[in-house]
């Protein structure tokens, strides 16, 4: 059984028919010990990164999240739950002058950041390309769907999956051992999203 993380953000029913789609058990949970117990756990996540850490701590749900990626479970963080990852966020930082980054769960070593002002449209709402893919799950030239306002920056290059170009290039997916993320959405991504989700589901039944 696929835990989906239920948080209270979230495309948790998206992200589960596609589960369903493919033919792979997934219930949707804030459940500590359904998610410890699963085969493999999914991160999802839309919405603002300091309350959806604020909603992940009060609900010790954070704790649960590192306990199951120390553990081995193949885990998948998308959107959101791709960024959560990192260290700090500098999401809210420009709505109060000399605000501190927010805390993130500090799994993946690194910063999400602000796209640079200019003339990019921000949320960057469509399609878009991954380039220089390296993580097994993904597929060079794949066009998959994103809607983000900020990106993440990994301090160690290797985590990087795979990168996207939006005015400037960015890591749009990390891997590293039992560890997934997106941060585009692959349960909206057509046919190369439900690969990447087959794929996924397919290490949890190991």
């Amino acid at each position: 059984m696929i835990a989906i993380i239920d948080y209270g953000m979230g495309n948790l029913g998206s992200v589960k028919k596609a589960f369903d789609h493919l033919k792979y058990d997934s219930c949707i949970t804030s459940d500590p010990s359904v998610i410890k117990a699963a085969s493999g756990v999914v991160l999802p996540g839309v919405g603002a990164f300091g309350a959806a850490m604020e909603n992940l701590a009060a609900s010790g749900l954070d704790n649960v999240v590192k306990e199951v990626v120390a553990s081995g479970t193949p885990f998948i963080g998308i959107c959101l739950g791709m960024q959560l990852l990192m260290n700090e966020s500098e999401e809210c930082t420009d709505l109060w002058e000399n605000e501190e980054p927010v805390a993130g769960l500090g799994i993946i070593p690194g910063k999400v950041k602000r796209f640079p002002a200019g003339d990019l449209k921000v949320p960057q709402i469509g399609w878009n390309k991954l380039e220089d893919v390296t993580g097994s799950l993904l597929s060079e030239g794949d066009y998959v769907y994103l809607v983000h306002s900020y990106y993440c920056e990994p301090d160690d290059k290797a985590d990087a999956a795979a990168y996207v170009n939006y005015g400037i290039k960015y890591c749009a997916a990390f891997e590293r051992d039992n560890i997934f993320a997106t941060q585009f959405h692959p349960e909206k991504s057509g046919e190369a999203g439900l690969q990447i989700l087959a794929k996924f589901a397919r290490r949890t039944a190991r």
